[in-house]
């Protein structure tokens, strides 16, 4: 398995996490993105990545910026390196990869809400 570098500062708003605790992960809240990712509304579901797969070169930072009004959602890591924990609309998460690779993320609780990160 790679070896990644992430940058880690808590901080900003965490959502309620189904009534659980939860401190973001593997990310920041602050910094300068390469690539972002928007956390929109989509009215076939609830919620979606936008884009969904993403490419970045080794080193690129991405940042999800929290924009649906009507649910909170998670940036969530499948090999769960990075979380974002459940946000609300105005959260921004951001990841910068050091290493690269094939990054799966989810919602935590939207299981159609899929996502990529291609490092290369």
């Amino acid at each position: 398995m790679p070896r990644r570098r992430f940058v880690v500062s808590c901080g900003g708003s965490s959502g309620d996490n189904g009534g659980q605790s939860c401190s973001p992960t593997g990310g920041s809240t602050s910094g300068t993105a390469t690539q972002t990712v928007k956390v929109v509304t989509d009215p076939n579901t609830i919620g979606k990545y936008d884009p969904a797969n993403v490419s970045v070169k080794v080193g690129d930072t991405v940042a999800w910026d929290f924009q649906d009004n009507s649910a909170q959602h998670s940036v969530t890591a499948d090999d769960s390196s990075f979380d974002s924990c459940l946000e609300n609309s105005g959260a921004k998460f951001m990841v910068t990869f050091s290493k690269a690779g094939d990054f799966k993320y989810h919602c935590q609780i939207h299981a159609q809400m899929l996502g990529e990160i291609k490092v290369g």
